[in-house]
């Protein structure tokens, strides 16, 4: 049983849910935005040929680069919540070597 608490611990909860806000990011972001620049796409590229494949170009990479800063955001926001983290666990381990 010792073994199993010990993998408990290491286990990264915080890491996990990054991970999952990021996924969910993806797909809010490129639900909600899809219409808005493909409509976005159709007003500035008159309808040719070739213009809808192209038009789905432009709104992929626009969704993922509006998904790419928003996961700079999270990462970013993460690190200084875990300094954040280690810094109040640093003072409360201070405080106990005291004693």
């Amino acid at each position: 049983m010792s073994d199993f608490k010990e993998n408990v611990e290491k286990l990264n909860v915080r890491g996990i849910v990054l991970s999952s806000v990021m996924t969910a990011f993806g797909l809010v972001v490129a639900l909600v935005w899809k219409d808005t620049i493909i409509a976005t796409v159709d007003y500035l590229l008159p309808n040719t040929d070739d213009g809808t494949l192209q038009g789905m170009y432009i709104s992929a990479t626009a969704v993922t680069l509006l998904v790419i800063v928003l996961a700079k955001f999270a990462i970013k926001l993460n690190e200084r919540v875990e300094r954040e983290i280690d810094r109040v666990q640093s003072y409360f381990e201070d405080e106990d070597n005291e004693e």
